[in-house]
């Protein structure tokens, strides 16, 4: 037992560390970009386009009075006409991402990799009366971020793990002492009897504490049983997210080393870009709902009267766009003024959720049904004609990072929390959540409040 908490311990404290600090690197990162951009937005401000001619020697003036900064002349199609490099006049860059939208707004800014000086560069544009004038300075890539900190991290993990297995080493056996000496002496089970009267009531006291004894231990047994559970649904808890976690991060490292090889032409490295950013928006996702699902244990705040029929009609009419952009019709039966005591932020979070699994598991020109009933019994229900649930997973639906479709996991933020998340906000409120589903029919949930 002591060698289970330890291990488990160890591990809830790595991944805790390793989120920790994969949050911490993306802020710093996206902080040093901030920066960054608002120092080549200075720069740009400090100077008149007016003054330099608008060809590679007044591109090249610019960047020496700017310290260097690499700097670009564009026309206003797009098409370079001076460069400090040297190397792209004539060429079109109307198709860089921070030039599209200089051209939209006034200014834009994004980061990649040149190939004209093989380094991560800052691009900052900003579109003037005649021209658009693009600075570019060297930046660090996220994962140059992320591997320049690891030699810190893995010192930071490492110091954090040994404190926390010597407090976890003293805690357990000090807390486990009592219980295994309790145990020891819980042997005398059976009734004392003797023949002698005068020794009646002391074999009436020891059978008192013996009975004691006995309930104390079936309490202890009950705790333990209990703790096992709950050790049982961490172990799984830290499965699921190792496994979440593992895809995203598998294919952020792939695709990074590609970028890094620099064997890629440009269409296939625009991809692999694209395909780390949504890997990391995917992971940052995951952190946000797993955030929000703990957060859930800490909300304490009283409820008050809510209309619930409001709130189920305003959460279903903000995703219809999204309903119907699959081909979805909804249809809504709500009595008016339905009231049952809560926060409205709690009941539109189990309607959106409710709501957006209806559409995620939903059949092409498929159906959703919206429906709040008042009376001496209110209730609310979402129906939908999807690819419903077999019978054997219903009981596992409420579960985390549980998905009757893995090939649905992770897009359109379900990560298998948002039933999780209705099950714990109803059963806070002490509210009766029932689902009922035949495959390739449809699912039905239901509240009772």
């Amino acid at each position: 037992m002591r060698k289970r908490i330890l291990l488990t311990t160890l591990l809830i404290t790595f991944l805790g560390l390793t989120l920790f600090s994969l949050v911490t690197t993306n802020l710093s990162y996206r902080s040093l970009l901030e920066n960054s951009k608002n120092f080549l937005r200075a720069q740009m401000n400090v100077f008149s386009a007016d003054e330099f001619s608008n060809d590679t020697a007044g591109a090249q003036e610019l960047s020496r009075q700017l310290g260097g900064a690499r700097v670009t002349f564009l026309d206003l199609d797009g098409t370079v006409t001076g460069d400090s490099a040297g190397t792209e006049v004539g060429q079109s860059r109307a198709d860089r991402e921070e030039v599209k939208i200089a051209m939209l707004n006034g200014e834009g800014a994004s980061t990649r990799r040149s190939d004209t000086v093989g380094k991560d560069l800052l691009y900052f544009c900003k579109k003037f009366d005649d021209r658009m004038v693009r600075l570019a300075i060297e930046t660090s890539s996220e994962w140059d971020v992320i591997l320049n900190s690891l030699p810190t991290i893995a010192w930071f993990l490492a110091i954090d793990i040994v404190f926390c297995l010597i407090f976890t080493y003293f805690t357990t056996a000090y807390t486990l002492k009592p219980v295994e000496e309790l145990a020891k002496k819980s042997r005398l089970s059976a009734p004392l009897e003797t023949k002698y009267k005068e020794l009646y009531p002391i074999a009436e006291i020891l059978n008192r504490k013996n009975e004691e004894i006995e309930r104390q231990m079936d309490v202890i047994k009950h705790e333990q049983a209990r703790v096992a559970s709950a050790q049982e649904s961490k172990n799984e808890f830290i499965s699921n997210i190792t496994h979440e976690m593992n895809t995203p991060l598998t294919s952020i490292k792939g695709f990074a080393e590609l970028l890094e090889s620099g064997n890629l032409d440009e269409e296939t490295k625009l991809k692999a870009v694209r395909i780390i950013k949504a890997q990391s928006d995917r992971l940052s996702g995951l952190i946000a709902c797993i955030i929000n699902y703990n957060e859930l244990d800490n909300d304490e705040l009283p409820a008050y009267e809510c209309n619930v029929s409001a709130i189920a009609r305003e959460v279903a009419e903000s995703l219809q766009p999204s309903i119907e952009q699959k081909g979805l019709t909804l249809t809504l039966d709500i009595d008016p003024d339905v009231t049952v005591a809560s926060r409205h932020e709690r009941l539109t979070e189990i309607f959106g959720n409710l709501i957006r699994n209806a559409t995620r598991y939903n059949k092409p020109e498929g159906s959703i049904s919206v429906s709040v009933k008042g009376g001496t019994d209110p209730y609310a229900e979402v129906s939908d004609t999807g690819i419903g649930i077999a019978e054997e997973n219903l009981d596992k639906i409420f579960s985390r990072f549980f998905t009757v479709d893995k090939s649905h996991n992770g897009k359109n933020g379900g990560f298998g929390l948002g039933l999780a998340v209705v099950k714990k906000l109803c059963d806070r409120a002490g509210w009766k959540l029932t689902v009922t589903s035949k495959l390739d029919e449809g699912t039905t949930f239901r509240i009772y409040f």
